[in-house]
């Protein structure tokens, strides 16, 4: 349906060009073919190499784990990798206060889940060696870079370099860009980006508790940054500690014993202690956003739209939400044929993010900014505001149904 309406017009590798085959390019891929769409993906790196399923763990809220479901990426040992977020916990380092919000309350299983980013990337690795069912179809170029692309009336040729057969040129009618905050397709296109650079820095491992931590998350504040320790499969769990430049470069020195004090004296010693720790990763944090997430049959999505902080786990979700809006945007019309390049289907894809950009970015650019002012009595303040909000449901239920994914 969809291909054949491309080729009465000119003839087409692909329908729809993805650039970057990392979580977001691969989850995309998976939805856009499910709906029928022939897909081609460019990915510098070989299938075992993929930067994206390197050994760090990530946070899907509620909504993108059904989201994930229902694309056929959620198997019986993704689902085994994965650990359910029962409870989040969030309070202000060394000041009373505390806000709670349970799985139970909102009435579902889990808040959320922590995916291995390798699990998933071994999922949708195992669906490429399926043979494809209907029209829609995967291709992947690997290890191949994209190089430019020039857009003419009827769709866009995009210039590939491919490590085994040089260059390549690929005639598509829509690219998307998944290749990351530092989007080279974004800046060859000249899109205007936002940046604001927070002076800080992710530390980023995974640990072994004393004590059990019963599916609980705890999102501590520091005036330095955020601790997050959440729940990982086989009684682990992930940290992610976010610290300015200084306290990180100093903690970056720290032998395991060490860091490993210094996370439970911060977390106030909520799980007894640390062992068994992972190498540690660091992250330099910035907000990056691009201006306008679509162009001339271009679309900009994931982290090349929009890269946030850490702080409330929403990155991820929010790619899976511009995966899912861009899918029902380019699904086909009942016994119509589609260009998914087309303007005004894009257009309708821009506007339907606007307000959740909006919101997300709020929300974490806001927490960051209202929990590292170091200002007398504001940790007072701030524990009292965690205890108060505690106690209004109104606004509790905005924010669960915000950090499950739920706009």
């Amino acid at each position: 349906m969809t291909r054949a309406a491309a080729e009465r017009l000119q003839p087409f590798d692909t329908d729809v060009m993805i650039v970057g085959g990392g979580m977001v390019g691969g989850v995309l891929a998976r939805a856009l073919s499910a709906d029928g769409w022939s897909v081609e993906v460019i990915e510098p790196r070989r299938p075992d190499e993929s930067a994206s399923f390197d050994r760090r763990l990530t946070a899907v809220a509620d909504a993108g784990w059904q989201y994930l479901d229902t694309l056929g990426l959620i198997d019986a040992p993704l689902a085994a990798a994965a650990e359910r977020i029962r409870e989040v916990r969030v309070f202000d380092r060394g000041h009373f206060g505390l806000t709670r919000i349970t799985a139970r309350s909102a009435g579902v299983e889990a808040l959320g889940y922590v995916m291995p980013n390798q699990a998933l990337g071994e999922r949708l690795e195992s669906l490429l060696a399926e043979p494809p069912t209907g029209e829609g179809s995967v291709r992947y170029h690997r290890p191949a870079c994209y190089r430019q692309h020039a857009t003419d009336a009827d769709g866009v040729t995009v210039e590939i370099h491919h490590d085994d057969h040089g260059t390549l040129n690929r005639r598509a009618r829509l690219v998307v860009a998944a290749d990351g905050a530092e989007s080279a397709v974004r800046e060859r296109t000249d899109m205007a980006v936002t940046r604001r650079e927070y002076g800080q820095v992710a530390t980023v491992a995974t640990g072994m508790p004393a004590r059990p931590h019963d599916g609980v998350a705890f999102e501590c504040f520091t005036t330095g940054g955020p601790l997050a320790v959440l729940p990982a499969a086989e009684g682990r769990v992930s940290l992610v500690w976010v610290a300015r430049r200084a306290e990180a470069e100093r903690l970056a020195t720290l032998d395991d014993k060490a860091f490993a004090e210094a996370v439970d004296e911060t977390f106030g010693h909520r799980l007894g202690g640390l062992s068994a720790l992972t190498p540690r990763g660091q992250y330099p944090l910035t907000l990056v956003t691009a201006n306008e997430p679509v162009a001339d049959r271009l679309v900009v999505l994931g982290n090349a739209a929009h890269a946030l902080h850490p702080v409330a786990g929403q990155g991820f979700n929010l790619c899976l939400r511009d995966i899912r809006d861009l899918a029902r945007v380019l699904r086909a019309d009942r016994g119509a044929p589609v260009d998914p390049g087309d303007p005004e289907r894009l257009e309708r894809y821009r506007s339907l993010r606007q307000s959740d950009y909006r919101r997300t970015i709020g929300l974490t650019d806001g927490l960051v900014r209202g929990f590292s002012l170091d200002l007398p009595g504001l940790g007072h303040l701030r524990g009292g505001t965690l205890s108060l909000f505690d106690g209004l449901l109104p606004f509790k239920n905005r924010l669960v149904r915000a950090t499950r994914g739920i706009a």
